[in-house]
């Protein structure tokens, strides 16, 4: 999936309330959709978005340091915001949820 659409969904699906069923209906056909999956695709970008940093992590089974090594995160940054220390970058979670859903 190309990022710019990732990025369109990923936004639309922050946008939301907690009405994930909404969101994926409210999306209706997209050309896009001949090419994927639409209710899981939608599904999984929307649980991305949702979802934190950890809670991603934990869903894709990936250890803190290999999460690290995989993204080029220190594992301390990753413990920080696993800790809720502090948390990164709207922009920054994007571009990591993204990696997930290329893997």
């Amino acid at each position: 999936m190309k990022f710019e659409l990732f990025k369109t969904l990923y936004t639309e699906a922050l946008e939301y309330g907690e009405d994930k069923e909404m969101y994926i209906a409210e999306r209706g056909w997209q050309e896009w959709m001949q090419n994927y999956p639409p209710t899981e695709t939608l599904e999984v970008i929307w649980s991305l978005a949702k979802g934190t940093v950890k809670e991603n992590r934990e869903k894709y089974n990936l250890s803190r340091a290999a999460f690290s090594r995989r993204n080029n995160i220190p594992t301390r940054t990753l413990e920080n915001w696993d800790s809720g220390v502090n948390s990164p970058q709207d922009y920054v979670k994007m571009l990591i949820d993204y990696t997930l859903v290329e893997e």
